[in-house]
């Protein structure tokens, strides 16, 4: 028996060691004292004149396109186009589909791969306002006024009309703002610059202008794709929208600037489940209505989700989320062939970490009866899945089929789902210029791949190259970063400029290493 407790000490012994070793020697990120200041980047009164303008339409895209204004829309492209003379009149200009825009900058090597960035000039709605006139603030431009201090609470209304332009403060107000207006005239202000300065790029550079992503993409980027496809056209690497950098404090006990450079993206499906059961008046129900069917199912669905799982972006993320923790977190990271469970454990209390290692459900929609003293016959439930790369939406679909297991139900999707992407990788210069040009716009900066939760445009070109990156060169505090898609969005001037860098160093760049 003594020998036993021995041989169970020194196991236990080793273990330790194993465990402290692993942890001591993991590649967490390395922290700085300090975070430097952002590089202040020079921005020309007629750029930021130019983008303020471009606010200034209302280009709102809706689910059913018959509400979308697309005169406005056709007005928009007007405008860029007499806005940037040099660039369109230097780069091939072709309309796909009525309203994608997509130009092309040849380069002076026809032998390499192209790069495409994307970007999408349609907006969310933006909510309810004050001001019935949007003229108000049209001609409020001020660029000498000092910038107003970075907000420390929630918007709760607009500062100026929506689709005013307006500019003051350091910051330049509209919907469309950062999402994602800003990255249109960041693209076209980096090549008129550019084509001032007769540079010639190596490899051809396209640029995509889409008109409809906020309501995914089926008008725009899904033609677009196709367009591409039957042309034979493959990238060397795709820019679009996703991750920004955020600022210090983002993640606990981590007073560094932090880039979210998405590598991958989930996927989005919205399954309808139909339930049946028996209709009639409710003073003679039976023991089992279909709405009590319907709730078992969603009841199951909740509890017993799809299980989690660690994938390269996410444990990415959490070498560099890792820094930042006590002992007890960065041992359970560096030790997850031990403490996994542990750690999803942890990580599935909050929305956010949860969804970043699983198949997220979200019930979303209920229709039963249409009145209060009838039984319905048919119950339909729609439930929205994000599906972690590495599932399809046909897992998502024997998932259901299993919650539904004894009713007698139909079960169909709504919309056509959208896979997750394939995972880019985080090697070779695709990824690596990200990284100079982050470090020089915002030195001390974290740079981290990440999961990209929400959809994109480039969700329809994964047959168009293996490397697509998600990202989107601006620094928003939290309260900044909730302004998208909300109240009072905004750029500021700072920002704008560094975007403008951003991309003339990525065009310039990208060949020379």
């Amino acid at each position: 028996m003594k020998k036993l407790g021995i041989v169970v000490g020194l196991i236990v012994l080793v273990l330790v060691a194993i465990v402290v070793g692993k942890t001591l020697t993991h590649p967490f990120a390395k922290l700085s004292a300090e975070q430097p200041e952002p590089l202040k980047v020079p921005v020309s009164e007629q750029s930021v004149k130019r983008f303020a303008t471009g606010l200034q339409y209302n280009t709102v895209s809706y689910i059913d396109s018959a509400e979308n204004p697309f005169p406005v829309y056709d007005s928009f492209r007007l405008y860029v186009r007499e806005a940037y003379p040099r660039v369109f009149s230097k780069l091939k200009d072709t309309l796909i589909n009525g309203h994608q825009v997509l130009l092309v900058w040849k380069g002076s090597n026809p032998s390499l791969k192209p790069l495409l960035f994307m970007s999408h000039y349609d907006v969310v709605a933006p909510g309810d306002h004050e001001h019935d006139d949007d003229a108000i603030g049209q001609n409020m431009f001020d660029m000498s006024e000092d910038p107003a201090p970075l907000p420390t609470e929630e918007f709760s209304k607009w500062n100026y009309p929506p689709f005013s332009g307006a500019v003051t403060q350091g910051r330049i107000h509209g919907r469309g703002a950062i999402d994602m207006k800003g990255v249109v005239f960041a693209l076209l202000e980096s090549v008129d610059t550019l084509l001032a300065q007769q540079f010639v790029p190596q490899r051809d550079i396209y640029i995509a202008l889409d008109p409809d992503e906020e309501v995914g993409g089926l008008r725009g980027a899904a033609h677009l794709a196709a367009y591409l496809k039957n042309k034979g056209i493959r990238f060397e690497t795709i820019y679009d929208e996703g991750g920004i950098v955020a600022s210090p404090g983002t993640a606990e006990g981590i007073n560094q600037n932090i880039a979210f450079v998405g590598i991958a993206e989930k996927g989005v499906v919205g399954y309808r489940i139909k339930v049946k059961g028996t209709g009639g008046h409710s003073s003679m129900p039976p023991l089992q209505t279909a709405a009590g069917r319907a709730a078992i199912i969603m009841q199951r669905l909740e509890n017993n989700q799809l299980p989690q799982r660690m994938i390269k972006p996410t444990r990415d993320f959490m070498n560099v989320a890792g820094s930042g923790m006590g002992f007890a977190g960065r041992m359970a990271i560096a030790n997850q062939w031990l403490f996994q469970g542990m750690l999803f454990k942890q990580m599935a209390k909050t929305p956010q970490a949860n969804a970043l290692t699983r198949t997220t459900t979200a019930i979303t929609q209920l229709k039963g009866s249409d009145g209060n003293n009838v039984l319905a016959p048919v119950v339909e439930v729609v439930i929205n899945f994000r599906i972690l790369p590495g599932e399809t939406s046909q897992d998502v679909l024997a998932h259901i089929k299993k919650a539904c297991e004894g009713f007698e139900v139909e079960i169909d999707a709504p919309r056509i789902p959208v896979e997750p992407s394939n995972v880019s990788p985080t090697d070779g210069r695709g990824y690596d210029i990200i990284q100079e040009a982050v470090g020089q716009l915002y030195p001390g900066t974290l740079v981290t791949p990440y999961l990209t939760i929400g959809a994109t445009d480039c969700k329809h070109m994964g047959e168009l190259s293996d490397r697509i990156y998600r990202f989107m060169p601006v620094l928003l505090n939290p309260f900044e970063q909730r302004s998208i898609h909300n109240f009072n969005e905004y750029m500021s001037i700072d920002n704008y400029g560094r975007m403008i860098s951003y991309y003339s160093y990525l065009m310039q760049q990208f060949d020379k290493k």
